[in-house]
């Protein structure tokens, strides 16, 4: 590597760093502009190939290269990740579809090169199939995998990342259960996102394995499956849990005891809108496995037939603090939202997010939450429409939340003139806490 030059006159402090921050400072930079320092003075000459990192995920780099510069530049990264191995210490590499031109091969080939360079950061962004490296499975260096690759992802019978801490993918096919093998083998992976991924028709189980879990996103987009599929989830430390999906055959979850937050979405198919006994079953054991949360977010369509509230609630979240409920359909009951803050003893804060309502509240006086008696400090209502029902369940619970400090009102689709009807109406509700101060947005 070239020698410090001395400078004269002014002096150049940056110049004076030595190279590992000057190849650190140049890896936030464009490649274009950190190869465009290689003429500020010999010692700049080839600092860029020393980068740390080379991102090339940025489309918009690429704004206005021509096919001759898209050549010029692959060529380019072609001879950059081909230095000797000695020389080029490359620890992160991010890499979109724009970068390679649509070039599979070529991408392919630099996914190799790096892999052979003890990477620890590996991003690739690609919009059609893109045949991966069985290198990549075995990479002893990977501490963060991330791709969003359409397509069918083929995994090697023998995969191990030792070190993998983070496992991102997005808009796979997983076509067998290997995939779940890869999370069961990482043993200190940390953080597992499964986004807009599709489960091929011969999953009849997923099964995820891993004791190191702390953050887990699944989020399963429907195909036409033939069968069913049953989850089994063991990871007992989880911090936090995403799902979204439609509703399983069955679930069989380990207790999650450092669950912070949960956030659930889960959809009936229309051939099982209506009553069935395993759904609901299914339904009751997923809302048991994350009963230690403390902040829910909570969609399930037609949760009245999924989860029927009897006088003896089947689940208690006693660590819940925070909730928030939403249904995108007509369908909800007020009774059934109320019934089920029974089984939320020590809940704080509740936000209602809930489309107009065909039922209301029928009479529960003598059966108040003790959440709302006790508990309860501020309530959110978005989507309210000034609709029977909901002015029901308001009424409710000013009526008998004790330590309410706020009641917050988000209107939608309403005139100024309907807007100030409401808040009238809601203004002249009777109201249990002294302290309560009803807001309108």
């Amino acid at each position: 590597m070239a020698k410090q030059a001395k400078n004269e006159g002014v002096l150049d402090r940056i110049s004076t760093l030595p190279d590992h921050i000057l190849c650190h400072m140049l890896s936030f930079l464009p490649i274009k502009d950190a190869v465009r320092t290689s003429v500020l003075s010999p010692r700049w000459r080839y600092l860029f190939t020393f980068m740390s990192t080379l991102d090339l995920y940025d489309y918009r780099q690429f704004r206005g290269f021509t096919r001759r510069d898209f050549n010029d530049f692959k060529n380019f990264v072609d001879r950059l990740l081909l230095f000797p191995k000695q020389q080029v210490r490359l620890e992160c590499f991010r890499v979109a579809e724009n970068a390679s031109d649509g070039d599979c091969p070529r991408l392919y080939g630099w996914i190799c090169a790096v892999l052979s360079r003890g990477i620890k950061e590996l991003v690739v962004s690609y919009g059609k199939n893109l045949r991966l490296p069985t290198l990549l499975f075995t990479c002893q260096s990977l501490v963060t995998l991330e791709l969003d690759i359409p397509g069918d992802m083929k995994i090697p019978p023998d995969v191990s990342l030792p070190n993998l801490k983070s496992l991102n993918l997005s808009n796979f096919l997983f076509s067998d259960g290997l995939i779940f093998k890869l999370v069961s083998s990482c043993h200190v992976l940390e953080e597992l996102y499964m986004e807009f991924v599709k489960l091929g028709r011969n999953i009849t189980e997923v099964n995820i394995h891993n004791l190191s879990l702390k953050r887990m996103t699944l989020e399963f987009v429907l195909v036409n499956r033939e069968k069913d599929y049953k989850m089994v989830i063991n990871a007992p430390n989880l911090e936090y849990f995403k799902f979204y999906d439609m509703l399983a055959d069955g679930y069989r979850v380990s207790s999650m005891n450092s669950l912070e937050h949960a956030n659930i979405r889960v959809h009936q198919c229309p051939e099982y809108a209506i009553y069935d006994v395993n759904r609901e079953r299914a339904a009751t054991n997923l809302l048991q496995a994350i009963c230690n949360v403390k902040c829910l977010y909570l969609l399930i369509t037609h949760a009245e037939t999924l989860i029927p509230m009897g006088p003896e609630p089947v689940f208690a979240f006693h660590k819940l603090v925070q909730l928030k409920f939403v249904n995108e359909t007509e369908a909800w009951v007020g009774t059934w939202i109320l019934e089920f803050l029974h089984c939320v003893p020590n809940l704080e804060i509740l936000h209602l997010a809930l489309d107009a309502a065909l039922e209301g509240i029928k009479p529960l006086a003598e059966n108040v939450p003790s959440c709302v008696s006790f508990h309860l400090t501020e309530i959110r209502v978005s989507r309210f429409v000034g609709d029977e029902p909901m002015f029901q369940m308001i009424s409710f619970f000013l009526k008998h939340a004790t330590v309410l400090e706020t009641l917050i009102i988000a209107m939608k689709y309403l005139t100024e003139k309907e807007e100030l009807s409401i808040t009238k109406r809601l203004l002249e509700l009777p109201r249990n806490s002294r302290s309560c101060q009803v807001i309108t947005e």
